[in-house]
């Protein structure tokens, strides 16, 4: 008994040590947030009934390796040459004749005035691209297919 009663008072008048150990318990870690989400915005669907153009945007240089497909080619204007008939061509990636690609706007489809003012600009068109005798090229039908 006196061996308890030892224990007993030896242990009331020590101080308790700190652990040295950390205290573990049964708590699930804190849960790791989802990894970010692609928050880009699409494009708005066309609401005039026209079929929407792909979203993929290309150089000028690039244009030539996607005939056939409908897409957005984006470059610096360097020129353009307006015809007696008054179609106009616009030249992209440098001027007329080492032109790059070229949009074409027939016989005044889109006011010539409102295309002078892309010369030297940087701007997108939209539409199919097309291959005519080696000149890779993009129709202007409607002001829509352009912009800055």
């Amino acid at each position: 008994m006196l061996f308890v009663a030892g224990l007993l008072g030896g242990g009331c008048s020590k101080e308790a040590a700190a652990p040295t150990e950390p205290i573990v318990t049964n708590t699930p870690a804190p849960a790791t947030p989802f990894p970010a989400t692609n928050t880009s915005i699409s494009p708005a669907p066309a609401t005039n009934g026209a079929p929407q153009i792909a979203s993929t945007v290309l150089t000028p240089e690039r244009a030539k390796n996607h005939i056939g497909e409908e897409a957005t080619v984006r470059g610096k204007v360097f020129g353009m040459h307006v015809t007696q008939k008054g179609d106009v061509f616009i030249n992209f990636g440098a001027a007329f004749p080492n032109q790059l690609f070229t949009a074409v706007c027939f016989q005044g489809a889109i006011p010539t005035a409102d295309l002078k003012k892309l010369n030297g600009k940087t701007v997108s068109v939209k539409g199919k691209i097309k291959d005519y005798n080696g000149r890779i090229e993009i129709v202007l039908e409607s002001a829509d297919q352009i912009s800055e």
